[in-house]
């Protein structure tokens, strides 16, 4: 009678968890093939289980905390944006032409944007 290796009862070696092997990575070394690609398995389900929880967790986030609300955009004076940007009435006047978000209600009425004078003072010297 001739028997097979298949036939044996031969129990498989217990498989560490991941635990085990993180606290201990020299179990790693006495692993057969199987058992490193069934724990590399494990581990590529784990991390889908921690990016799929990770955007759920960054959803919920955003819809619990709405961005608070922007302020329209206000039309200023010209003495108004003088004094709230501390330049003179006259250099806005001088300067309305180069300053975006300039409006000329008629030909002695201008207006500034408050958002889009902020952004040109910030980028350039005064």
């Amino acid at each position: 009678m001739v028997r097979h290796p298949s036939s044996c009862s031969s129990l498989p070696a217990p498989l560490p968890s991941l635990t085990e092997v993180q606290r201990d990575p020299t179990i790693l070394n006495g692993l057969s093939l199987i058992a490193i690609v069934d724990l590399r398995r494990q581990l590529s389900h784990l991390v889908a289980d921690l990016d799929a929880a990770f955007c759920q967790a960054m959803t919920q986030t955003r819809t619990q905390d709405p961005p608070a609300p922007v302020e329209p955009d206000r039309l200023l004076t010209p003495d108004a944006a003088a004094a709230r940007f501390g330049v003179t009435k006259r250099w806005l006047l001088d300067h309305a032409d180069q300053i975006p978000g300039v409006r000329r209600l008629s030909r002695k009425i201008v207006r500034f944007s408050e958002r889009r004078l902020a952004r040109f003072l910030d980028r350039t010297p005064v």
